[in-house]
């Protein structure tokens, strides 16, 4: 039976991963500045403190080690023109979202006829 990793405390490592956070520690910092986010992970009994937050960090991880990400935020982009459009706005909007007005038209587009 193999006895589990021990783990060794490298300051330097630390300092130097804390000052460049990856994907997974900026998604842990929004998770636990949510009071209610971080109620509900002592809920489930897991150890909020530093050290169980980095098991879980650790194991986020490993489990998409490799994985390339693509985040969407078509949503978001199509609700703000939505939002902005007035009809005869195109080039406005595009310009304050730094969108081509190309995309929003497809927006406008996709989203269908308007009530009324």
């Amino acid at each position: 039976m193999q006895n589990p990793p021990t783990t060794t405390t490298t300051p330097q490592l630390d300092r130097l991963v804390s000052a460049d956070p990856d994907l997974v520690d900026r998604i842990f910092d929004y998770i636990l500045a949510d009071p209610a986010m971080a109620l509900a992970l002592q809920k489930l009994d897991v150890q909020v403190g530093e050290c169980g937050v980095r098991k879980l960090k650790d194991a986020v991880r490993s489990e998409f080690a490799g994985e390339k990400v693509w985040v969407n935020k078509r949503e978001k982009v199509a609700h703000a023109v939505l939002s902005m459009f007035n009809g005869r706005n195109a080039t406005e909007v595009a310009r304050r979202l730094h969108i081509s007005r190309a995309t929003v038209y497809r927006v406008i587009k996709q989203a269908g006829p308007g009530p009324g």
